[in-house]
């Protein structure tokens, strides 16, 4: 729910990277990025709350294979990947013709960030949290060898931050079932979230 919405395009142009194929690429760009910008209107992202990343796949004639590298404008896209190639592969052919096979677009609906909400301990568990663990909502008798064991349950909704769980035991809420194994560490930060360590 807070992920920014991401849209990848791209089309194929097979364009040699010199300056005088600069004008093309950048044409384009600019009917990707139109596309892009009408998409996310329509989910509601003005044109303010969006960001747009120009890529290029690019290769030495001949090569089977594409670098992806980011375009700037008034920068030598033969000088840039030549210089990624290096970084990737240790060497670059600065005499090779570099062939651009596709300009790419990453469009991005920037969704506010929301603002991670704190729990609170409960009153009877904040003089000894530290020392003590939560009393289960439950027992249950479960095999985990071919022993039959009573566990612990304990209800999700009724843990509050700071609260520690024993282990082995059993967490239920609505949509899953948490087995604590034994030896595991089991707390609820400040977030509400559970967090288990061996």
């Amino acid at each position: 729910l807070a992920s920014d919405v991401v849209k990848d395009t791209s089309r194929t142009v097979m364009l040699e990277a010199t300056d005088e194929r600069r004008a093309s690429l950048e044409s384009v760009f600019d009917a990707l990025e139109r596309e892009a910008r009408r998409a996310l209107r329509r989910e509601g992202f003005e044109d303010a709350r969006q960001r747009h990343t120009r890529l290029v796949a690019a290769r030495y004639k001949g090569q089977s294979f594409e670098l992806e590298i980011k375009w700037t404008r008034g920068a030598s896209l033969a000088g840039s990947f030549h210089r990624a190639h290096r970084a990737r592969y240790g060497y670059a052919q600065e005499s090779n013709a570099v062939e651009i096979v596709s300009a790419r677009l990453r469009a991005a609906g920037i969704v506010e960030k929301l603002r991670p909400e704190r729990i609170h301990r409960r009153r009877d568990d904040d003089d000894n949290a530290a020392a003590s663990f939560v009393k289960p909502h439950a027992t249950a008798h479960v095999y985990l060898t071919p022993l039959k064991t009573r566990l612990a349950v304990y209800a999700r909704e009724e843990l509050a931050a700071g609260a520690r769980l024993r282990s082995p035991s059993i967490v239920t809420e609505y949509s899953s079932t948490t087995l604590i194994h034994t030896g595991a560490q089991a707390v609820v930060d400040a977030h509400g979230n559970l967090v288990i360590t061996l």
